[in-house]
């Protein structure tokens, strides 16, 4: 629209149409449909000079001020016409048109206003770029010199006229026409401004230098400066994939004090999430994106120039919010480096967490002593001056023992009212568990406790705030007679209650048991125990798991799952605990008599759980996933295997292809979730082991026809033993990060165990795949290379040197084993 009315205004008749308009209140059925008058004087007027003084613009526009008459061959209209006035503040009792406001007895607001509707005069005013024609321009009078509405309004018609040019002509006549125009720094109108230079400034050095040696010079005169200066330059900048001028920016902001040390906080996210970068510099971005410590090396150089920083909670948080946690985890030695250290453990406590969650066990290690030698001593001084100023949980008053007040209350000789007086009399503001029991085992009912409670509280002696306490009025007052007598008849010391592993083994023993008034009281505890979790499904999972009935404990996961409420990391623990058979490293889990489960049953039970589980936001470590997978392999379980390896990697892959579909700009802006925790399941050690589990299936001269594995495009037959490099494409595909030298390492050294000339494994399934195998070494070469999808996978060896190939080279250690099993059967024959 804003273009159409430009192009509309430049038009003599439209101006004429416009100043009628102005000039006549009447409605516009009235206008006459033939404006030739009024274009030829329009048309006059138009040739003027447009610096012609007032009284010259009052006789045209009194000349164009023409009555209005209407045809009489009108056409009618069959819509109500309505007549359209300017606002009370708009209107002008000495003026009736458009020009009258350009006097100068007019407010600089109506000035300003009017000027608006005449592009050629804003056309002569905002033509300032020069130092020719002083005192011909609004602005160069001593009233409108710092009068910024006019000066935006001029900004605004000569960005949309010349784009850039006309932004510099503005700066020009601002800086080098005037002298001694500052710029407001806040407020919406300094925004305006700043961020319309700025946005110049960035695609031209040499104008971003003048804009901030302007504000240099107005920091020092003014003592103030635009707040969001240094983030516009150094971030903008950073945006748009400039480091290096970024990082000099920088210099220059901090050594000249117009950015204090802490706002580097302030280009921390232009650097991990840049929003308008060039198409080089975001590949470019993409490709460090995948190493967090290198998308960081930015940061730390901009840190270095500012020395005295304190922002490691900010850094840490919002590193961790934006899926950065392995960038968190380097960027916290360069900040402790620069002495700076989180002020509290509330700072480092996401960090601690995520080390624990997905770091690994040497990154663990070191943040948690670290963490315990700043915050150990401060955190346990707290926690004793806390316990020291903290209630006893009774009231200020006289102490009185609890086992004094329980023998008084269970006394038959003294009957309640009795007691109470003497509480009154010895000044007892609060009794115990122990006397509450004895109180309620006397009473007569749920309403009698009731009562004698409310009397205790009339009297000012209080019932403390226990669990016991509130479990009895709890009970009380929803009438449950028959499971408060149980709680009360109970042998368990009040203070047991307050423990969770003593009620939930309770809970358990008393279900094996079937002792249900027990298992009702338990359960009445532990729903007081847990107010988050009325349902108790988690406590009623861990106790079918405790029970054997996996069956039950399926359907509370199934409930659960329904629900959108993930397992706890104790319940994933117990049930690790209670359903994996134990095992020894490097051995297969050996059942014991009475196991009624298999391995395969065992894992494919966990894993349908955790899979219900996990995408609610349940947590698994990753040394559990790497022994649920360890047992499918070991074991020849390659169908659920290749299940499992799938899901996972499905699950947790970041799939950066799908970070930034088209540009950074259009980057999600919540946390995203990194793919830490697929490089710790899939170590290079576990994609080892998934190259040699591929070739534990026996294969001899009578089944190799039979056993076949199909590649999955091309539907060719190849040996089963390149199921694993199978498996490992299709996780790559998935958005697994494989590990190349690693795997075709560990495929020489199954070539090596099945026709190396002195590689005799110690493994007595690998001697027997060596002796029964059918196949030539060429063909399981062949089919390697077509599995894997390259050909150059072993750099042409098996071509050149295939002995060298099959012969790897091996560590001394290798060559002390082989000594120990090849020689000595030599020297028997």
């Amino acid at each position: 629209m804003r273009p159409a009315l430009l192009r509309l205004l430049k038009r003599p008749s439209a101006i004429s149409v416009l100043g009628t308009l102005a000039a006549t209140p009447t409605g516009i059925e009235q206008l006459e449909s033939r404006y030739a008058r009024l274009r030829c004087q329009s048309r006059c007027a138009h040739q003027n000079a447009p610096n012609e003084d007032d009284a010259r613009n009052g006789s045209t526009a009194q000349d164009l001020d023409t009555k209005p008459q209407i045809a009489d061959d009108r056409r009618s209209f069959n819509f109500t016409i309505y007549d359209i006035e300017p606002p009370e503040e708009e209107r002008t009792p000495s003026s009736t048109s458009l020009t009258t406001g350009l006097r100068e007895k007019s407010t600089p607001k109506l000035l300003t206003k009017s000027l608006r509707f005449q592009p050629e005069r804003l056309e002569f005013e905002s033509d300032i770029g020069h130092n020719k024609d002083i005192g011909t321009r609004l602005v160069d009078r001593p009233e409108n010199r710092n009068d910024f509405e006019l000066w935006e309004e001029l900004l605004k018609f000569r960005q949309r006229r010349y784009g850039d040019k006309g932004t510099q002509d503005i700066w020009e006549g601002l800086t080098v026409r005037l002298d001694g125009v500052r710029l407001p720094v806040t407020g919406e109108q300094a925004d305006f401004f700043w961020q319309s230079f700025m946005k110049l400034g960035l695609r031209r050095e040499l104008f971003l230098k003048e804009v901030v040696e302007y504000a240099l010079d107005l920091h020092k005169h003014e003592g103030e400066s635009w707040p969001q200066l240094y983030e516009s330059v150094v971030g903008g900048l950073l945006d748009r994939g400039y480091t290096k001028r970024a990082i000099r920016w920088n210099k220059i902001f901090q050594q000249s004090g117009l950015a204090s040390p802490n706002d580097v906080l302030q280009v921390l996210r232009p650097v991990i999430r840049p929003s308008s970068l060039v198409d080089r510099a975001y590949e470019l971005h993409l490709k460090n994106a995948e190493r967090p410590s290198s998308l960081l090396r930015t940061f730390r150089l901009l840190c270095r120039s500012a020395e005295g920083h304190q922002i490691y909670g900010p850094v840490m948080s919002t590193l961790l919010q934006h899926g950065y946690g392995e960038g968190a985890i380097s960027i916290h030695k360069f900040l402790v480096a620069r002495n700076d250290h989180p002020r509290t453990r509330s700072e480092i406590q996401p960090l601690l967490d995520y080390a624990r969650m997905y770091g690994f066990a040497d990154e663990n290690h070191t943040l948690q002593a670290y963490a315990r030698g700043r915050f150990g001593t401060e955190a346990k001084k707290a926690y004793q001056g806390a316990v020291g100023n903290a209630p006893d949980g009774t009231p200020d008053g006289k102490p009185f023992k609890d086992d004094i007040g329980a023998r008084l209350f269970a006394t038959r000789a003294l009957n309640f009212d009795m007691v109470l007086g003497g509480l009154k009399i010895l000044g007892v503001s609060a009794i115990g568990p122990r006397s509450l029991r004895e109180l309620a085992v006397r009473a007569h009912g749920s309403q009698d406790i009731l009562e004698k409670l409310k009397m205790l509280r009339q009297s000012g002696i209080s019932i403390g705030d226990s669990l016991f306490a509130r479990l009895v009025q709890k009970l009380a007052a929803q009438s449950r007679d028959i499971l408060l007598s149980d709680l009360l008849s109970s042998d368990q010391h009040p203070d047991v209650l307050e423990d969770k592993k003593t009620q939930e083994s309770l809970l358990v023993s008393y279900y094996t048991a079937r002792d249900s008034r027990q298992y009702n009281v338990s359960l009445a505890v532990l729903a007081e125990l847990y107010p988050d979790d009325p349902d108790l499904l988690d406590i009623h999972f861990r106790k079918h798991i405790a029970a054997g009935d996996l069956k039950a404990a399926a359907k509370i996961v199934d409930e659960m799952t329904l629900r959108g409420q993930p397992l706890t990391e104790d319940s994933m623990d117990f049930m690790a605990e209670k359903v994996l058979t134990p095992r020894r490293p490097a051995h297969l889990p050996q059942l014991s008599p009475g196991k009624r489960l298999n391995t395969k049953r065992e894992v494919m039970f966990i894993l349908r759980v955790l899979q219900r589980s996990v995408p609610l936001g349940g947590y698994v470590s990753p040394a559990f996933w790497q022994e649920l997978l360890k047992r499918l392999g070991m074991e020849d379980y390659w169908s659920e295997l290749r299940e499992c390896c799938l899901w996972l990697v499905r699950q947790y892959a970041t799939r950066s292809k799908d970070l930034w579909p088209t540009a950074p700009s259009k980057a999600p802006t919540g946390s995203l979730q990194d793919d830490r925790m697929l490089k710790l399941i899939f170590a290079p050690e576990m994609q080892t082991a998934v190259v040699a589990w591929g070739f534990k299936d026996v294969v001899n001269r009578a089944t190799a026809s039979q056993k076949v594995c199909l590649h999955p495009t091309t539907s060719e037959p190849l040996i089963p033993w390149v199921r694993g490099l199978l498996l490992l494409g299709e996780l790559e595909q998935a958005g697994l990060f494989l590990h190349t030298r690693v795997i075709r390492d560990a495929t020489r050294t199954r070539l090596a165990i099945l026709y190396g000339r002195f590689c005799l494994s110690r493994s007595p399934r690998n001697r027997t795949l060596r002796r029964v195998n059918p196949y030539r070494w060429q063909q399981v070469v062949r089919d390697i290379l077509c599995a894997w999808g390259d050909p150059s996978f072993f750099g042409g060896q098996e071509e050149t040197n295939p002995t060298r190939l099959m012969n790897p080279y091996r560590t001394p250690g290798s060559r002390r084993r082989s000594a120990r099993t090849v020689w000595p059967r030599k020297r028997q024959r």
